[in-house]
């Protein structure tokens, strides 16, 4: 879906007619054309592809520190979506079904990452800070 979003942003023309837009308020058109779907000038989507091609790789556990990259990162993603779904509901006032179909997703990546990987995660927090 990211990947789809990605290339929505870069053939603006066909974004109009994507399956996504259903009416005025399900619309990845008004989502993907708003000033929330770039940050620092680079596509949001982009960013969720790179962000998901990162996650695959912390998945594998051959990965020195694998375990924390994947629990922080997916909590970052999760968080990160957080801020963009609240943007969509109450100041773009539309929201994007891929959008929402990607934060689902990133939430269960982050509550497998957590029930795995939690709290060994945030020992090695609470360990530094004493």
């Amino acid at each position: 879906m990211s990947s789809y979003l990605t290339y929505l942003n870069f053939q603006p023309e066909i974004l109009d007619s994507s399956f996504c837009n259903i009416n005025d308020y399900l619309s990845c058109s008004s989502v993907n054309k708003s000033s929330f779907s770039k940050l620092f000038g680079i596509p949001v989507a982009l960013l969720g592809v790179l962000g998901y091609i990162l996650l695959t790789i912390f998945s594998f556990e051959k990965i020195k520190y694998s375990n924390y990259l994947l629990f922080y990162s997916s909590l970052g993603a999760t968080l990160f979506m957080i801020y963009l779904t609240i943007a969509e509901l109450f100041i773009i006032k539309a929201v994007c079904i891929n959008c929402i179909f990607v934060f689902i997703v990133t939430i269960l990546i982050f509550i497998l990452a957590a029930k795995k990987f939690g709290k060994e995660s945030i020992k090695l927090i609470t360990n530094h800070i004493e």
